[in-house]
């Protein structure tokens, strides 16, 4: 016997396969159930530990609480269709990517026991103590719910609206994106090795990622100092960005919106603030 509560992982895609190892191997009990059985069966021949199911009813029914991890909202609504009053009070977890309109969308189905998650390390860690997982809905649920999803990472709330989960999924893929477009940028202009640009890359993200929080406190006080340069100063540095990715026939693609956007920044009167100025154009 065991005290841990019981879990049901409806989807045994790329992430809900994962989920439910990782479930499994905190010791939770845990059932799963997929639209193809044989992705199922294939699953629990690796991991004997987990319970299949031959129907949604009968999966949520040995749950505690209920992961959704399908293919997309309109899944999630025909999954939550299949469970139908089974769900009963318990908590349900969507995984699924959604929009926020989507995800509040399913809320309003399932009510206060209703959180959305999402995944920020992807499927690559997993049950990893260092995996980051965000999630939105009642606090009430959320401390609830905090203990078992803590079997997959690190829980972190990030509100109460339903929608706030997806919302940061979202803009954080784009702070991803943002480095990663960067980073072949800089493969491409350098030539050679990527591995070695990566290497050094590596040693320099810290100063760029430290730069987060200073700017952060400006963007909330609205002050921009030029301590590291104003928008004039970094204009004349992404020009030379540009010009020389152009002699060495790499795609300016990238930089150039960049530069839009600290132009649109000076002719809004921000020519002497600092970098973080910029927000301001965005809003």
């Amino acid at each position: 016997m065991t005290d841990h509560p019981r879990v049901t992982v409806l989807g045994a895609g790329s992430l809900g396969a994962v989920i439910a190892r990782a479930f499994a191997a905190a010791g939770h009990p845990t059932t799963v159930w997929n639209r193809t059985p044989r992705r199922v069966e294939r699953l629990v021949d690796e991991v004997p530990a987990l319970r299949r199911a031959g129907s949604i009813p009968e999966a949520v029914a040995n749950s505690d609480l209920v992961v959704l991890a399908v293919a997309d909202a309109a899944a999630a609504d025909a999954v939550l269709d299949a469970a139908g009053t089974t769900l009963g009070a318990r908590i349900v977890v969507n995984f699924t990517s959604t929009t926020p309109a989507q995800t509040r969308a399913l809320a309003d189905r399932v009510g206060t026991r209703y959180l959305d998650g999402a995944a920020m390390s992807g499927t690559r860690l997993v049950g990893d103590p260092s995996g980051l997982f965000l999630y939105s809905g009642a606090a009430e649920t959320f401390a609830e719910a905090e203990p078992t999803l803590g079997a997959l990472g690190v829980a972190k709330a990030v509100g109460a609206d339903p929608g706030a989960a997806s919302l940061w999924d979202t803009a954080l893929l784009g702070l991803n994106l943002g480095v990663l477009g960067a980073f072949y940028q800089a493969v491409a202009m350098i030539g050679g090795s990527a591995r070695d640009v990566a290497e050094v890359a590596t040693q320099y993200l810290p100063f760029a990622t430290g730069l987060l929080g200073d700017h952060a406190r400006q963007i909330d006080a609205k002050e921009y100092p030029n301590d590291d340069g104003s928008l004039a100063v970094y204009g004349a540095a992404v020009d030379h960005l540009i010009a020389t990715a152009a002699g060495r026939g790499v795609a300016t693609d990238l930089a150039v919106p960049f530069r839009t956007l600290i132009t649109r920044a000076v002719e809004a009167g921000h020519a002497d603030d600092g970098l973080a100025s910029v927000t301001e154009v965005l809003r």
